[in-house]
């Protein structure tokens, strides 16, 4: 899945804290990857060439990013460079992967926070949805500063089926979730609607990423995801009174 969510790479992994579904959250390895950074010396090396293609794509833009220029904002030589990436396809796929692993652990970490609490049929069912979007809205696409101009540069190298992968865990977490919850205001999704909601909202983010749309960052905008979330997943007694 080549998208995402490049903005929590000086963070560190958001790890789920109730029944995390191995399959979701097993880091995978990018395609084309020379060496796999199995040692905390080479996770740190991938870290910083990661911070270095970010920076420089946010200052110069996707034509300004070169695997020379990489190395050297990063302090290491093109050698070192090359022993884990041999393209510069490969270092933004890599970071694609790692994002992505990045948003789905955040994903998860929320909801399963919300399942392991005693009062979360008491909490507002709209506002759980709402903060459930903005995670999948900052990590598809606005990001922070810098990685806006990253996840636009991974919607451009997407491969469909890992896209698809990525977007079948945000829903099957998500089905999970509604169900264990049991929450008075919010349905359990049927597998239709579940379908329709999380592709419409990331196709949503998609489409908003690739075209650079001056509706990134607006609440306009993540309210209407919000209200499209809410109208699908409200007992109906509720969705025509919101």
């Amino acid at each position: 899945m080549q998208l995402a969510i490049c903005s929590h790479f000086s963070k560190g992994f958001f790890m789920a804290t109730a029944k995390p579904d191995k399959a979701a959250t097993k880091p995978q390895a990018a395609p084309g990857l020379r060496r796999q950074p199995s040692q905390a010396r080479a996770q740190q090396t991938m870290q910083t060439l990661f911070k270095a293609a970010a920076q420089i794509l946010d200052k110069e833009g996707e034509g300004g990013l070169t695997t020379n220029k990489v190395a050297a904002a990063a302090g290491f030589s093109i050698g070192t460079l090359y022993q884990y990436f041999p393209s510069k396809e490969v270092l933004v796929r890599a970071m694609a992967t790692r994002g992505q692993e990045m948003v789905l652990q955040e994903l998860g970490r929320y909801l399963s926070e919300l399942e392991t609490l005693p009062e979360v049929r008491q909490l507002d069912g709209r506002e759980l949805l709402a903060k459930a979007v903005r995670i999948l809205v900052r990590g598809f696409a606005t990001g922070k500063g810098l990685s806006q101009s990253l996840i636009h540069l991974c919607w451009t190298l997407e491969k469909p089926e890992e896209t698809a992968s990525a977007v079948r865990q945000v829903a099957d977490r998500l089905a999970i979730f509604f169900e264990r919850i049991d929450h008075p205001a919010l349905q359990t999704p049927s597998p239709a609607q579940m379908f329709v909601l999380t592709r419409s909202v990331i196709g949503t983010l998609r489409s908003a990423s690739l075209e650079k749309s001056p509706l990134l960052g607006s609440p306009a905008f993540e309210e209407v995801l919000v209200q499209m979330a809410w109208a699908l997943l409200a007992r109906q007694h509720l969705s025509h009174t919101a």
